[in-house]
Parts: C-alpha cells; sequence; structure tokens
C-alpha cells in the first residue's frame, strides 16, 4: 500500500481528478459578482502597513527599509488576490473545512452547541462571519495556490526530459563520502588540560607497537555513543562529534590510526576502516526526487506566470498617513 500511495503514476491519477473537478470553477475568464471596479481596487490602509511595519520588526528587531516594506505591501497584495480570486471562483463552496470552522465559530460566540450544523453554517454565511476570519482567508489562499498549479501539468513528463532535468542538476544529487571507523576517546572532562597529551601518547603507542584496535579502545574513556561507527557521512558525523571532527575524519586515509582529532567532547585517535568515495548515482536510483522536483519546479513557475497577469487586473493602492511616502 505504502508503494502505491507513493507512486508518480498515483499522484498523477490524483492530480487528474482534482483538475476534472474544479476545471468549472477554474476559469480565467470568470468575473467576481461584486462591482468590478470594486473588486479590481486593493487598499493598504496605514494602520495595515503598520502592521506590515511592526510584524516584521518583531522578526527581525528593527524596521523594514522603504524596498522592504514594499516588498511586504507586494506580498499582502498577492495574497489578497489569491483570496479574491478563491472568494470568485466560489472555492469556500462546499468546502468542509470553511463549514467546520464557521459551525464551531457560531458554537463559541452564541453557545449554541446543541444546534443543527447545517442550520449554524447557514446563518454564519448570512452573518459574513468568513469574511473576516484569520484561518479560513488562509485556508482559500492555499487552495488557490494549488489550483493555479495543478494548471501546469496533466501527465508524466517524457523520459527523454527528465534525463535532461537530471544531467542539468547532476551535482545536486552526488552521494556524499563515507566512512567506517573505529576511534579511542579522551574526555576533557576527565583529564582536563592533559587530554590531548595523553592522546598524542597513545598514538606513538599504537603506531610502533602495532595495537589491536580492541585493545587500544580499551585504553582511553568511556564514550556513550560507542566505539565503531559504520557509513557516515561528513554530515552525519558532524551530528555525533561536531563539524570540526566531521571534516577531519571523513578525509583521513584508511588502515591508520589518526589523530589526535578534536571533537565537542575531547579528542580522539581515529582508525578509518572503510571508505566510499563521493559519487554520482544514475537517474534510475533518485528518479522519483527528479520527477517531485522538475513538477514542483513546473508549477511554482505557473504560479508566477499566473501571479504576474492576476496583478495587471489588480490596483493596489496605498493610503499613506498625511506626510508619509506613497
Amino acid at each position: 500500500m505504502r508503494r502505491v500511495l507513493t507512486s508518480p503514476s498515483v499522484h498523477f491519477v490524483i492530480l487528474g481528478a482534482l483538475l476534472y473537478v474544479t476545471q468549472g470553477v477554474w476559469n480565467p475568464a470568470v468575473e467576481p459578482a461584486a462591482d468590478s471596479e470594486t473588486m479590481r481596487e486593493i487598499h493598504v490602509a496605514p494602520l495595515k502597513l503598520e502592521e506590515l511595519r511592526a510584524n516584521f520588526r518583531r522578526t527581525t528587531g528593527r524596521d523594514p527599509t522603504q524596498e522592504q516594506l514594499d516588498a511586504l505591501v507586494r506580498d499582502f497584495a498577492d495574497r489578497e488576490i489569491l483570496y479574491r480570486e478563491a472568494l470568485a471562483r466560489g472555492l469556500d463552496k462546499g468546502d468542509r473545512s470553511v463549514k467546520w470552522r464557521l459551525i464551531q465559530k457560531m458554537r463559541f460566540l452564541e453557545g449554541r452547541e446543541q444546534d443543527d450544523p447545517n442550520t449554524l453554517y447557514r446563518e454564519a454565511v448570512e452573518l459574513g462571519l468568513d469574511r473576516d476570519d484569520i484561518v479560513i482567508r488562509r485556508l482559500l489562499i492555499e487552495k488557490m495556490r494549488l489550483l493555479i498549479k495543478l494548471g501546469a501539468v496533466s501527465e508524466p513528463p517524457p523520459e527523454s526530459t527528465l534525463a535532461e532535468f537530471y544531467e542539468k542538476n547532476a551535482e545536486d544529487y552526488r552521494q556524499p563520502a563515507r566512512v567506517s571507523l573505529q576511534h579511542v576517546f579522551f574526555s576533557n572532562d576527565r583529564r582536563k588540560q592533559a587530554t590531548q597529551d595523553d592522546a598524542a601518547a597513545l598514538l606513538d603507542l599504537v603506531r610502533n607497537q602495532s595495537v589491536p584496535p580492541a585493545d587500544a579502545v580499551k585504553m582511553g574513556d568511556v564514550f556513550a555513543l560507542g566505539y565503531r561507527f559504520r557509513n557516515n557521512s561528513e554530515h552525519n558525523l558532524a551530528k555525533l562529534f561536531g563539524p570540526e571532527f566531521a571534516k577531519s575524519a571523513i578525509a583521513l586515509s584508511p588502515g591508520e590510526w589518526h589523530g589526535p582529532i578534536r571533537s565537542a567532547y575531547g579528542y580522539h585517535l581515529v582508525l578509518v576502516e572503510d571508505r566510499e568515495q563521493s559519487a554520482l548515482p544514475g537517474l534510475g536510483p533518485v528518479r522519483n526526487q527528479v520527477l517531485q522536483r522538475y513538477l514542483a519546479e513546473l508549477r511554482d513557475a505557473e504560479l508566477a506566470k499566473k501571479m504576474e497577469t492576476l496583478r495587471e487586473q489588480y490596483a493596489v493602492i496605498v493610503d499613506t498617513a498625511p506626510g508619509e511616502r506613497g
């Protein structure tokens, strides 16, 4: 079942079904039912500008530059466009999430826990409770984005197209070098200033007297994570030992002891048992990843293209306070 649900072909069937169901509402020629002049203007009031500034200030600790504020206004306008387009296409009608939200809102506001849900929903719509609800607004914006993206592709790309896309981005799929290693640990907490010197002394001993790895490990300190690590990339080693250790260990030659190498815990002597070089896989092993990225880029491009068209149909009017720049 997991293989079926993750199959790209199944994804295309689902997307195709969604397109079929939504084709009646996805019609760029559909105009909003209200007065077109009103619907085509987006006013950014002084209070909204201050809200945008305050949100930026809360996130970054400083006021936005004019360029950054312009970008915030553009993002707000884009979301407003998507929201209005969603309403114009009736994406709020029959949506279970919207209906559930409005029912819960009516129950909370009026305490009518036992009333018929359909009655509560109809009354909520009549009262316009859906028009100022931030959760519903976000839901419809994302729904509109998804609907636009679904129009980007309706069938799997040819294999030659996918192969060309992979070749263009092959380095992004490169498998990292991996090492299998053993180590002897010397604890900073236990040995204090002598930690590095003790590690260096043992390194001379194991090199000159051919001490077996199992015996060498016993000459160090206890390491809670263990003493043998198989098939680890630099990224994995960094999570275990810290970036300084990982960068050194991944470059070591196999078959001999190296050190002392510092980690987040102390110093280590390291014996690399095996090393796999970084390599590029063929398309086959990463085909599903490549396909999903290819489709995602197509959909993002479709959204960007459609947003350019929609922006041309709206006038964004920044209503600044007296003395402020518009």
